[in-house]
């Protein structure tokens, strides 16, 4: 048995281990010069999602500067390669440019295990870590996140 199938929600290990690689990865693994320690590189958001199918119920949209769009299933599907369609990569780029403002509001975090929320779970990767904030919406910077967040959702909609 799986040991991440227990009584909540199953997801792969394909999953977890791609979700893992990706807030593991480094700006010198991109070969990438910050300008500063607010530039986030890479943003990472769970995304549950309504779904009675075990693996259904969660996804995980991975964001690498400048480079690439992911989208990840917790049943260990894969949609890779949004970022050539260009509303995607300019939704992407709008949200690194301005996702910076709400680190501030967020906690600098060394816990990146994947765990089951009703909530959106955002993580941005700065030099000084990865920053993590669960989005209620109960306040503006959860609403602006996930703002920027709908629009890559919406232009990857349009393309899939």
């Amino acid at each position: 048995m799986d040991k991440h199938k227990n009584s909540k929600r199953y997801v792969s290990e394909k999953y977890l281990n791609l979700r893992k690689n990706a807030l593991d990865y480094s700006s010198e693994d991109m070969n990438l010069k910050l300008q500063n320690s607010d530039q986030v590189y890479i943003a990472v958001f769970d995304i549950p999602i309504e779904s009675i199918l075990d693996g259904f119920h969660t996804q995980t949209l991975v964001m690498l500067f400048g480079l690439n769009t992911h989208l990840y299933h917790g049943n260990g599907q894969v949609i890779v390669d949004l970022e050539k369609y260009v509303n995607v990569m300019k939704a992407m780029q709008s949200l690194f440019i301005s996702c910076s403002q709400v680190l501030k509001y967020m906690q600098l975090t060394s816990d990146i295990d994947f765990y089951e929320s009703k909530n959106i779970r955002a993580y941005l990767k700065t030099s000084d870590g990865i920053y993590f904030k669960e989005l209620d919406m109960g306040c503006k910077e959860d609403r602006f996140l996930n703002m920027l967040l709908e629009n890559v959702l919406k232009e990857i909609a349009k393309v899939l």
